[in-house]
């Protein structure tokens, strides 16, 4: 996107710079004609005065009179009366009628002067008049690329926040950033980015919540049945026909508790966003190098996958809670971090080690992320390692 924007900033430069020399060129080479003709005009009418003048006075002109009038690059044909045309021309000029040359005339009394002037001046002037002019349009283009990639990355990096929190929600995060930008489009998708991670994130405990009550009001009275009649078929006064049938009622509770058991299993391990799962050794593999870049190079951080590296799960959750205790990590730790994953069928635990100083996580807000995911988070008093258990999800 930034390099779009600043090629989109540089093109519009281009054009309007380009419009704009334009103009001014056809200006200049308008002006530096003007200036040429009316500089040859002079020449003309001096030339024309003072040949009147010997004619006035009875005195012919030659061609060595005229020499010392004859301008650079240039034709100068003097026609006095009925006299033939005198035409003196410079040693440099080219007397191509195809070229654009450039003739002025100029009459007093009976002498008329014609002044003609090699296409080559008018070029050179032009030449040096739009010299500046190009140099200062390739300057302004070269600013204007450099201004408008300064002014597309401040336009782009909201957006690419925007995307970065995007991919966040695409893999389970929800602590989406808020937006400090004051772009209006940018205030609504990131205000909308945070609804959506607000109300994933309420789902999310909202079916933590049902499978602990699903779990209580369904197992609790199949158990009780269950119970009442196993006590039931022990009791010797009944028939051999009531036996059978307490038995099948005993084996139809024990194949609904199964039941119940294997949906509540399948709902829990359930993946939590479709499509985002990596496997436990890219997780560790990611958080680990994510530490280092943060916390000092004097910090050594090494990360284990102690069992099931292929285990598959939802990366934001887990990602989250780590990045919450990598706060308290480079606020109080000072020693190097070591982190442990273990991956099982139903869970993932993940050993951070940083010293005696690692603050309790009931002070900060890890264990409340762990709840929120059906974990939980502690710290062993003895060794002063954290302890996060969180569901394989």
């Amino acid at each position: 996107m930034r390099a779009r924007l600043a090629l989109a900033f540089a093109c519009f430069v281009l054009v309007m710079t380009s419009l704009g020399g334009f103009i001014r060129a056809q200006a200049l080479a308008d002006a530096e004609r003007n200036h040429q003709t009316t500089v040859l005009t002079q020449a003309a009418r001096f030339v024309a005065a003072t040949v009147e003048e010997q004619h006035l006075r009875g005195e012919e002109t030659d061609v060595v009179d005229l020499d010392r009038f004859v301008p650079d690059e240039t034709e100068l044909t003097v026609t006095v009366g009925d006299r033939p045309d005198v035409t003196v021309a410079d040693p440099e000029f080219d007397a191509d009628p195809d070229d654009d040359q450039l003739r002025v005339q100029e009459t007093d009394g009976s002498t008329r002067v014609t002044i003609t002037q090699d296409a080559s001046v008018l070029e050179e002037a032009r030449r040096r008049a739009l010299n500046p002019l190009f140099a200062l349009l390739v300057v302004l283009v070269l600013v204007a690329g450099a201004v408008g990639f300064v002014v597309a990355s401040l336009l782009a990096r909201p957006f690419d926040r925007l995307a970065e929190s995007a991919a966040a929600l695409g893999r389970g995060r929800f602590d989406i950033e808020p937006s400090r930008s004051r772009i209006p489009e940018v205030v609504s998708i990131s205000t909308s980015l945070e609804k959506s991670a607000a109300q994933l994130q309420d789902s999310l405990r909202r079916d933590r919540e049902f499978f602990h009550h699903a779990s209580h009001v369904l197992r609790t009275p199949l158990t009780g049945m269950r119970l009442e009649l196993e006590e039931l078929a022990q009791r010797p006064e009944l028939g051999a026909e009531a036996h059978g049938l307490v038995d099948r009622a005993v084996a139809h509770a024990g194949r609904l508790e199964s039941t119940v058991t294997e949906l509540l299993d399948f709902a829990r391990a359930r993946t939590l966003v479709a499509g985002a799962e990596v496997s436990l050794l890219e997780l560790g593999s990611g958080v680990a190098q994510r530490w280092r870049d943060r916390l000092p190079d004097s910090r050594a951080v090494k990360a284990y996958v102690d069992s099931g590296p292929d285990v598959t799960l939802t990366p934001g959750p887990v990602e989250q809670l780590l990045d919450s205790v990598l706060r308290d990590v480079a606020d109080h730790g000072s020693g190097p971090v070591t982190l442990r994953f273990v991956g099982r069928e139903e869970h993932v635990k993940v050993t951070v080690s940083s010293g005696p100083d690692l603050t309790d996580p009931a002070d900060q807000g890890a264990a409340t992320i762990a709840e929120v995911l059906g974990g939980r988070c502690s710290r062993d008093q003895a060794s002063g390692d954290l302890e996060i258990l969180l569901p394989r999800r």
